[in-house]
């Protein structure tokens, strides 16, 4: 079943069109890959399909609702939740109070009930620990609930962005280069944990520049080049396509 459906999406911003007339689907439960040189489109359609954009024609509907033109959080609460490069923490919260902030979409609180600390808010705020506890043994970082974010090495700080989007509650996440910036045994990790949020049910999507990753991780894979979607199949049908060679590393590039 279809989870994510993209039909003839077009995204301009000025003179440039970013995406030209894009289809894609992404199927439940699947890990699909989005790869392609810099400026092919890739996060803008992330920012598309998470709402932080504004499309300019087209169509994205998510869990058979339409969610283009929905605003960030509604998407979010549909259960399509995005990370970012650049991951954005709360660096002065605990690890633990930065996965509770995440879960605030779905924890029951109210401005009057926290202003007075009703029971049902402080039944709310347990369940919101227990459950973002839960996420951080889930995610590796259960022995550091109480540390502070800012002194997280890089790999734990991109568990920790993944914690955050898991506390939304999410069917679907959008991984923005997961694996950037991390070295051989970080980069292992996360693709075990990218794994293990799969066997949960959670589709990924998920945009990444190193092919070994993409390559062992992906059922499927998209290929876009300048707004256009060039090529779509396994890894090994994209390992084997000149025209992705070609556009994406050079005539006589190998894919990995």
């Amino acid at each position: 079943m279809h989870q994510l459906e993209v039909t003839d999406l077009t995204m301009k911003f000025g003179g440039v069109t970013a995406i030209d007339g894009l289809n894609l689907t992404v199927n439940e439960n699947d890990i699909r890959g989005l790869i392609g040189p810099n400026g092919a489109g890739k996060t803008t359609l992330f920012n598309a399909c998470s709402g932080r954009y504004p499309i300019t024609s087209g169509e994205i509907r998510f869990r058979g609702h339409k969610i283009s033109g929905l605003k960030p959080h509604e998407i979010a609460r549909l259960g399509l939740v995005r990370t970012f490069q650049h991951v954005t923490l709360f660096k002065k919260f605990s690890v633990l109070k930065n996965v509770m902030a995440g879960n605030y979409l779905h924890s029951g609180h109210d401005y009057l009930g926290a202003l007075f600390g009703t029971r049902k808010t402080r039944e709310a705020e347990a369940g919101s620990e227990r459950r973002a506890r839960e996420i951080l043994e889930f995610v590796g970082l259960g022995g550091i609930a109480d540390k502070e974010a800012a002194s997280l090495p890089h790999g734990h700080q991109k568990a920790l962005g993944i914690a955050i989007a898991l506390a939304a509650e999410p069917h679907m996440l959008l991984l923005d280069e997961p694996c950037a910036g991390m070295n051989n045994e970080e980069s292992r990790a996360m693709i075990d944990l990218v794994r293990r949020i799969r066997e949960t049910g959670i589709s990924v999507m998920l945009i990444e520049h190193d092919m070994k990753v993409v390559m062992g991780l992906c059922d499927n894979i998209t290929v876009l080049n300048f707004g256009n979607k060039i090529a779509e199949g396994t890894p090994e049908a994209i390992r084997n396509d000149t025209g992705v060679r070609e556009a994406y590393l050079g005539s006589h590039a190998h894919v990995a």
